[in-house]
Parts: C-alpha cells; sequence; structure tokens
C-alpha cells in the first residue's frame, strides 16, 4: 500500500474538482472538493491526519468536511487507493488518464497537452520537453517545461503512484507466421476472433 502524504491528497482532490468542473458538476461539490484540498495542503506534511471508525468504515478526522467526503479521504488514506477517483478517471479518454500519471499534471493541462501538441504518453512529454515545444505553448515557460520532462523521466523509469489511476495496456493482435500453404482468411479471422483484452 502506498503512504499517500497531505500533499498527495490535495493534488488528487484538485483533480476530481477539476474532472467534476469539465464534466459541469454541481458547483457546490466542487467547491467542497477544492475546500477539503486546501484543508490538507495547510496542514504540516508531517502531521497527518488520524483516521477514526465512522459509522460506513474509516473517516478522516477534519473538521469542516461532509460525512462522504470524510469517508472517501479515508479510503484513499487507508488503502492508497480511491474507487471514486479511479471511477471518474475511467469518463477521461486513456492518453489524458496516462498523460495525468506524470508529476504536475492534471487533466486540463494533460488535454491541453494533447489538443496543442498531440502527446499521448510520458515518452511524447519527454520528447516535447527536450525539444522546447512545452516552453512555447501559452502559459508555460522553461521551469514548467523542466519539471514536466523531470515527471515524464520519473513515470518512464518506473515510479508511479499507485492511486493514480493506469489506463488499460493496448491489445495487441497476434501475428500470424507465414508458413508453406496459403492460409485460408477465415482460419485467420477466427484466430484474431479468440484474442480478449484482459478482465480489469
Amino acid at each position: 500500500m502506498a503512504i499517500v502524504t497531505n500533499r498527495d491528497a490535495a493534488h488528487l482532490l484538485f483533480n476530481v474538482a477539476t474532472i467534476l468542473e469539465l464534466a459541469e458538476d454541481n458547483p457546490y461539490r466542487i467547491r467542497a472538493y477544492r475546500r477539503a484540498a486546501r484543508l490538507l495542503l495547510a496542514r504540516p506534511e508531517s502531521d497527518a491526519v488520524p483516521l477514526i471508525a465512522g459509522k460506513k468504515g474509516k473517516e478522516l478526522d477534519l473538521d469542516g468536511l461532509g460525512e462522504r467526503l470524510r469517508l472517501k479521504l479515508g479510503e484513499l488514506l487507508s488503502t492508497g487507493r480511491l474507487r471514486f477517483y479511479v471511477d471518474l478517471c475511467a469518463t477521461l479518454p486513456d492518453d489524458v488518464a496516462v498523460l495525468m500519471q506524470i508529476p504536475g499534471i492534471g487533466p486540463k493541462t494533460a488535454q491541453r497537452l494533447r489538443e496543442e501538441l498531440g502527446v499521448h504518453s510520458a515518452a511524447d512529454v519527454l520528447a516535447a520537453a527536450e525539444a522546447g515545444k512545452i516552453r512555447a505553448l501559452y502559459g508555460f515557460g522553461e521551469l514548467r517545461e523542466r519539471q514536466l520532462r523531470d515527471g515524464a523521466a520519473q513515470v518512464l523509469r518506473g515510479n508511479i503512484r499507485s492511486f493514480v489511476p493506469r489506463a488499460p495496456e493496448p491489445v495487441v493482435a497476434p501475428t500470424v507466421e507465414r508458413v508453406a500453404a496459403p492460409v485460408p482468411a477465415v482460419v485467420v479471422e477466427r484466430a484474431l476472433a479468440l484474442v480478449l483484452p484482459e478482465a480489469a
């Protein structure tokens, strides 16, 4: 299980709020997630918020939050994952979720990089940063480009936080080797039809 810091949890909550905002969800709900994120950021990093046993499970013991939000944060801090966040990210395009694995990239930045530079992976972000393309975007500079380059390099080395949802791996159809006698097209189609994606 990953240790989720106050800062990690706050960034996740900001991402939840942004995804809900992009989906034009209830503004009060969006505001509640941002408020919870700010409450967590206001606490010292070494000062972990205690979990208490609530009516429906472990809750975060933090004043100013509703019961459902305290339960969700209790799940995140006790298990290292938040099902609600994973479900929200499943509504995003796969490449946006992949880009969000990079530290410092949230839903809006991921969409901008995808739409304006055509990047779809950490390798694409690294290549764009090394070519100086990210700093050319409005609102980005050399420092931001360097942060994204370093974050993409971390992901490529396999350093991904466990609570960040991963997009499903693409299914690769098996290659058909050439044989001496030609293989009827029906046989090839049946062989390809047997390739099933792994269960999630």
